[in-house]
């Protein structure tokens, strides 16, 4: 009894496996998994020394008028090895200008930029050592900057540090983020 039950299913798997309709591999489709976000990041590479508070202010009419919008404000860990700071932009935004704010402690460090990376739609622009400052400049009421390092040194006045400010090259950085849109 147990053989021919045993038959009977080998019987029954053969003749369900052999009934099924292979496809040809020139008609398979292919299916990429590749996930694009449309959000808007900007990572800034820094070494910060002191725990603290970084901004990043954007504005979406060409203008530098940096206080119509809220900035996206990010901490940052103490560290004497470079570190990514990453900013996303809410989502259907896509910035004309750029603006950073480094830092709100008043016993901050000295501040070393080393470059930014902006990415949209798998687009990419990426800007490292002097480069950055072809794009970006120092607010020089609140700081200054050393581009051969990216040293950035907050300005102190009656005794009080003021928060280091980088500001874009409007023509320059805008063309650049216009393009990237694109």
């Amino acid at each position: 009894m147990k053989a021919r039950f045993v038959i009977l299913i080998v019987l029954f798997l053969s003749v369900f496996i052999g009934c099924k309709e292979d496809k040809p591999v020139d008609n398979l489709e292919v299916v990429k998994n590749e996930t694009v976000d449309d959000l808007f990041r900007v990572t800034l590479s820094v070494i910060v020394k002191k725990q603290d508070d970084f901004a990043l202010y954007y504005t979406e009419d060409g203008t530098v008028n940096f206080f119509e919008i809220e900035p996206i404000w990010k901490p940052v860990s103490a560290s004497n090895i470079e570190q990514e700071i990453t900013f996303t932009l809410p989502e259907d935004v896509y910035p004309s200008q750029l603006r950073f704010d480094l830092g709100l402690k008043e016993d901050q460090e000295d501040i070393v930029i080393k470059g930014v990376k902006i990415t949209y739609k798998g687009n990419v622009f990426e800007a490292y050592g002097t480069e950055f400052f072809t794009y970006f400049r120092a607010d020089e009421n609140q700081c200054k900057i050393d581009p051969s390092s990216g040293l950035v040194t907050a300005n102190v006045e009656n005794g009080k540090r003021k928060v280091p400010s980088i500001y874009p090259h409007q023509a320059i950085l805008g063309q650049k983020l216009e393009n990237l849109g694109m």
